[in-house]
Parts: structure tokens; sequence; C-alpha cells
């Protein structure tokens, strides 16, 4: 049974509905045809693992992912020396690196500004911006990457080798090489300054500590890069910290990038706790009562994406 009918089923297991909203990273299976613009083209291997909706793949109704509301999450893995054609979304869509360094273009009709972004750095391609990614590196990437829509479009090539040059591709249009410029966030060329909102690296975020023991450093939302349909925050959990179960009126995800978490739900007086490890996520939906805490031997981080562009609302308190 999918979990959007466990969901309305009021009869259904509590432990069943749960399970139906994990992802598991070790019972899941790359797809390397989930972007129908690379097939026949080699230079743009790369490979989706899908946890919540299709994201930039039209395979949205997939049976082993989750239904997408306000966003979708997936990653993609890149090998060395593969880049992603330049193209637009009406909607945002951000890529945060868990793996390797990679190199963003945004595109300025035949210029482009690249930066590279390593671990836990992050980048929000805005509505309309067009960009492209690329492995310059010496080992493959791996990136989180999640669209501000439950259905987005199809993207819109700007620069794709099926039209232009492969080379000209791999720069993302920029018609010579001397017209890609490496960002630079204290310049005072409007495009830098325009890129510089929307790069966040990890070293730069502040940790803000909860009253309840653990830390919050925000990627998207007040005070970082500027929301739309949703936030992220990565959360640092300590050993032995927990919160008391919360609900919102919208879908939350916690996607585990180190250590373990337990994760519990809670309706009726009914409990069901699950462990998450690296690379495992739970899709908490709408109304739902849940709550986390850390019981492992070391401590644990982990991104949380909620479905609203709004502050934070939930007031966490000590289990």
């Amino acid at each position: 049974m999918s979990a959007a009918n466990l969901a309305q089923t009021p009869s259904a297991d509590l432990a069943e509905q749960m399970q139906a909203y994990i992802g598991r990273y070790t019972e899941k299976t790359f797809d390397w045809d989930a972007f129908p613009g690379s097939r026949g083209y080699p230079d743009l291997e790369r490979a989706q693992l899908r946890y919540v909706g299709g994201g930039g793949s039209p395979k949205a109704n997939d049976p082993a992912t989750l239904k997408a509301e306000n966003f979708t999450f997936s990653l993609v893995h890149q090998p060395v020396g593969k880049f992603a054609a330049s193209h637009a979304h009406e909607v945002v869509e951000h890529f945060f690196v868990v793996q390797g360094v990679l190199t963003i273009g945004w595109v300025w009709d035949d210029e482009v500004i690249e930066v590279k972004l390593g671990p836990k750095d992050l980048v929000l391609n805005k509505t309309g911006r067009p960009h492209g990614f690329r492995n310059d590196g010496v080992e493959p990437t791996l990136m989180q990457i999640t669209v501000g829509s439950g259905k987005p479009e199809p993207p819109v090539y700007v620069c794709h080798p099926k039209n232009k040059d492969l080379e000209l591709a791999r720069r993302f249009g920029a018609g010579s090489p001397e017209k890609v410029h490496a960002f630079r966030p204290d310049s005072t060329d409007p495009r830098h300054r325009e890129l510089a909102k929307y790069v966040m690296r990890y070293r730069d975020r502040v940790p803000v500590w909860d009253t309840v023991g653990f830390a919050r450093m925000t990627y998207i939302g007040e005070n970082a890069a500027p929301p739309q349909r949703y936030r992220m925050d990565l959360i640092h959990l300590p050993r032995g910290v927990a919160v008391q179960p919360y609900s919102r009126d919208v879908e939350d995800v916690y996607f585990v990038l180190e250590g373990a978490i337990t994760v519990g739900w809670e309706e009726n007086g009914q409990v069901v706790e699950r462990r998450l490890g690296a690379r495992d996520l739970i899709f908490n939906p709408a109304g739902r009562a849940h709550y986390f805490r850390n019981d492992g031997a070391t401590d644990a981080q982990f991104s949380m994406v909620v479905g609203s562009p709004q502050p934070e609302t939930v007031s966490f308190k000590a289990a």
C-alpha cells in the first residue's frame, strides 16, 4: 500500500504508516536514466536516487518514492568530468553537497560566474536563473537536490550539446573561456552580489543553540538564502538530546548526514519509533505528531526541510 493511501486510512497500523514514510539509503537504487535530456550524451552522465517526488526527473510516479507536497528530495551522483547542461526552472532548486567538490555556473547571456562548493555547502538556484553544474574534482560528487514544487515542470535548457558545441555546453554557454568568471562574494559587480545571496557555506553558518540542547544552522530561511516554498536547516544533535512530540501544518523531512537518530510518531496514545542512519530519510506529514532524539554513540547531524518559507513556529521542548 502506498504512503498516500495509508495516510487516508485511519485504521492502518501506525507502525505500517511510519514505515511507508521512511526511505532507506541501502534499500534504494540509483537511476542512471533519470533525465531524458542526458540520454545519448556520455558527458552528461549522472544518477539520481529519489526519496520524495521526481525532482528534476519526470519519474514522479516512481512507486519507490514518497509523494511530494511542497518540495522534492533526491540525491544525485555525478562522476568525475561530467556536467549538467545549463537550464532554468520555474521554481527554486537547491544543491547541497554531501561528498566531493561541485562547480556551479550561473548564466548571464554569454557570461558565466562559477562557484565551487564543498561538503555541506549549498546554493539555492533562484527561479528563472539559468544554471549548470560540473565535477572538476578527483572523486565523484554526491549532492542533495530539492525543487520547490511537488510536480516541477521539465527544465528549460539554455545550452545543451544537442544543439551547441560540446565545449561551449561544458562552459554552460560562456562565449569563450575569458567569459567564465570565478565567484567573488566581495565584488561590487551586481551579478556576484546576487549570487552571494544564494551561496551558503558550512564554514560560515553560525549555529544557534536551542534551549533544548541542539544547534540549528540555517541555510534557507531567515538570515540565509531567501526562502520561497520551503526552508532548510542543518541540525546538530548532541548525544542524549531529545525533543517532545510536535506537529506542523506542513510536512517536514529529516535526512541524516552523520551519526544515527531515533525518530518517533505518536497517535492516540500509541508511539512508534525507528532508527535512521546516514543517508536515511523520514517524511513527516502535516499534522503528524513526531519527534527526534540522539541515543547513539556519537553526535548526529541531519538536514530538516520544512514545507513553508515562514520562520520556525515550533517551540521545542526537552523530552
